[in-house]
């Protein structure tokens, strides 16, 4: 399997993909466990999805803060996940609004 070793290289197909899964894992593990999960066994063979873990793991841990801090009304921020996978999945380095190149 090749990765997209280098920042700006064009992803694989594969890259894309599990890119996009760091991003959903917000909502099937504990917050950023799954981000950090990915970006363990990815940090060496993809900067891709290193990159999107790292995204994923910030925009996580703000979206649990703010919720905690506005008694759950910053959990409507839980759209942004999807919107860093759809983005991820279509190979994008672009990252989210607001955090840039955070983590590449």
């Amino acid at each position: 399997m090749s990765h997209a070793l280098t920042i700006g290289e064009t992803p694989t197909s594969d890259d894309k993909l599990w890119g996009a899964v760091a991003h959903l894992s917000a909502f099937v593990f504990i917050p950023g466990a799954g981000a950090v999960i990915f970006y363990l066994i990815y940090k060496d063979k993809s900067a891709f999805i290193k990159y999107q873990a790292i995204q994923s793991l910030v925009v996580q841990l703000a979206i649990y803060i703010l919720g905690g801090l506005t008694c759950g009304f910053g959990l409507i921020l839980l759209l942004l996940p999807l919107y860093g996978a759809w983005k991820a999945y279509e190979g994008s380095w672009e990252g989210y609004p607001l955090l840039g190149n955070v983590g590449k």
